[in-house]
């Protein structure tokens, strides 16, 4: 017999429907039917909202019976109640939600201009443009919402766990998105937006290549007090949003009064959105590529652990991989969660820890998670870097203590297909040149790599030729320059923390053409007793232009076990050194096809 609070027996569950929407002129959560029709509508187009909840839920029924929950009906399961004296009450829940259910572009957000007369350009404007702004202050446009507490079941089981499992589907659905930051009022966002983009402003103003120190303090103080300020809101601090937002960066940000805000500087109207505040965070963390200000300044090293920590930085960039090491700043209620709740950020149909039957520890989930990641897309497996030595064959997954270098900031550029974050119009064509895999040994689970190496010097040495040649003029005007420098080298390396190499010396980080060779330099200084190899990962075609990544490693013997350990990860360009019939005779070794690249194969870790 069917349990009537059960699936339909025709739902599938790869579809892009939800199992439920709520219908929010009679607040009912409606389950889906043949057709996707909810409460007698098919194909309805709904709302989805990213807020957080679940550590200001009243647990108990004796604790504050007074407060409500929010009406719904239609479900067999409780509606979470939340504390009002720590985050928000019912009426102002219910207020959110019909304004979410209002057109997207708020024109009458005018209404609250200290000049509105630039919006009156014709007498048509003076009539119809009030009664827009009527409409849409009173008028639903939309029915239908996916709320989680009102169309996941909250009851654990398998239904609950198959629908958490299909928020991006849910998510990319949505005719909108919406982000509730329940803690900011529609005073203090704009504020904050506008203090970063002044900050920004001021930080941009340095000159390329001055040999005089900017003086950037009042600018940098200014942008890590707007973003602190901003990220105390608690959705910075959930981990479930961390994937919401990743997954609907275009999601539209609602204040805690449900106002959006807009840009008033055009008269077209354009509500602000994640995607805004992230790529304020994207100029600072360009900037910080080639200031004059040394990377161990207080203020500055302040300013940037707070970009990464909150996440903001892993959020904008178009590659997935430095999610797990965000989510370790996040407290979620099961451990387990800072893979669960990431993982679909990989896909839509990417998912681990799936053995009902197995009690999974964090650790057993990471292996399996760096696993599926390392054969799913095994070039962009490696891209990241360690902010902590990690352990003893486990250096070849992503994990808690990785981050995106912002040289990789593009997943799409190593293989990762499921990206839609760069609206760049460029003709991308990564392809992988290794073989990697897994191998257990003991506890451990080892990742065993197949391909060719070169040694880091000789490698070292084209880099220095390739820069010094004619051909290098080519790069002024290449889309290699993606990182605003007006001399970026033909190769990028970021390194490990908690390797031989750590700590590099102070000013080797800055993105041009001196100092990354200087950075080569001392890397082959440093290794004399330990021989550095590039292993080849792949290659990548991009407007015309090709460039090949590798992972920097060394050999070494631990607990009897003879394997590759890394240094760091590197990217270098070489369609460049090739003009026709005129082939550079740096083309070959740069290419990863001269003599000096050989067969590697072993355990990696």
């Amino acid at each position: 017999m069917v349990d009537v609070n059960d699936d339909h027996p025709n739902f599938d569950n790869d579809s892009t429907w939800p199992r439920r929407l709520l219908h929010v002129p009679s607040m009912t959560s409606c389950k889906w039917a043949p057709g996707n029709s909810y409460g007698g509508k098919q194909n309805p187009s709904y709302i989805a909202v990213s807020y957080t909840w679940g550590r200001f839920q009243l647990r108990s029924p004796d604790e504050k019976p007074q407060v409500g929950a929010l009406p719904i009906r239609g479900v067999p399961w409780t509606i979470p109640r939340v504390d009002p004296d720590v985050h928000f009450t019912v009426d102002e829940f219910q207020h959110i939600i019909y304004e979410m259910m209002k057109t997207a572009e708020r024109h009458y957000e005018f209404d609250h201009m200290k000049s509105p007369r630039a919006l009156q350009k014709t007498p048509a404007s003076w009539l119809v443009r009030p009664l827009l702004r009527w409409l849409e202050k009173h008028r639903m446009i939309y029915e239908f919402l996916w709320l989680d507490i009102a169309c996941i079941d909250q009851r654990a089981g398998p239904i609950q766990m198959a629908e958490i499992g299909r928020q991006a589907r849910i998510f990319q659905n949505a005719k909108y998105s919406y982000v509730w930051l329940s803690h900011l009022s529609h005073h203090k966002i704009g504020s904050l937006l506008d203090d970063l983009s002044r900050a920004i402003t001021g930080l941009q103003a340095e000159p390329f290549h001055s040999e005089l120190r900017y003086d950037a303090d009042d600018w940098i103080v200014l942008a890590t007090q707007a973003i602190r300020s901003f990220t105390d809101d608690p959705w910075f601090k959930s981990l479930w949003t961390l994937q919401e937002g990743y997954l609907c960066n275009h999601s539209i940000i609602l204040s805690r009064e449900g106002r959006v805000s807009c840009d008033l500087s055009k008269i077209v109207v354009r509500t602000f959105s994640l995607n805004y505040l992230f790529q304020l965070t994207y100029h600072i963390i360009s900037w910080s590529e080639r200031t004059t200000t040394p990377s161990d300044d207080p203020k500055l090293s302040q300013l940037m652990d707070l970009v990464h920590r909150t996440g903001l930085a892993a959020l904008f960039c178009n590659n997935p991989m430095g999610l797990l090491g965000v989510s370790y700043n996040r407290n979620p209620t099961n451990e387990l969660d800072r893979v669960y709740g990431i993982m679909q950020t990989l896909g839509t149909n990417f998912r681990v820890g799936t053995n009902s039957s197995h009690r999974y520890t964090l650790s057993e989930l990471e292996d399996e998670f760096g696993d599926s990641i390392l054969r799913t897309y095994p070039v962009l497996s490696q891209m990241h870097v360690h902010i902590q030595a990690p352990a003893i064959g486990a250096g070849w997954r992503v994990q808690g203590n990785s981050r995106i270098p912002w040289m990789v900031e593009r997943g799409d550029m190593f293989g990762w297909n499921d990206g839609n974050r760069v609206d760049v119009n460029i003709e991308i064509s990564p392809r992988a040149l290794c073989n990697l895999s897994t191998k257990k040994i003991g506890d451990t689970l080892w990742a065993q790599i197949s391909g060719k190496a070169c040694s880091f010097e000789a490698l070292r040495r084209g880099w220095w030729d390739a820069d010094n040649s004619e051909h290098a003029k080519k790069i002024k005007q290449s889309l290699w320059r993606m990182h605003g420098c007006t001399d970026q080298p033909i190769h990028m390396i970021s390194l490990d923390r908690g390797t031989y190499l750590d700590p590099q010396p102070p000013g080797l980080d800055t993105l041009n053409v001196e100092s990354s060779h200087q950075l080569a330099a001392w890397m082959t200084e440093q290794s004399r007793l330990h021989r550095l190899v590039v292993f080849l990962l792949g290659q990548c075609s991009f407007n015309g232009e090709v460039f090949c990544s590798g992972v920097i490693l060394f050999e070494r013997e631990e607990q009897n076990i003879r394997h590759w350990c890394r240094v760091g990860i590197c990217i270098w360009l070489y369609s460049h050194m090739r003009e026709e019939d005129n082939v550079h005779p740096l083309w070959s070794l740069l290419k990863g096809d001269s003599d000096d690249w050989y067969s590697l194969e072993g355990l990696y870790g």
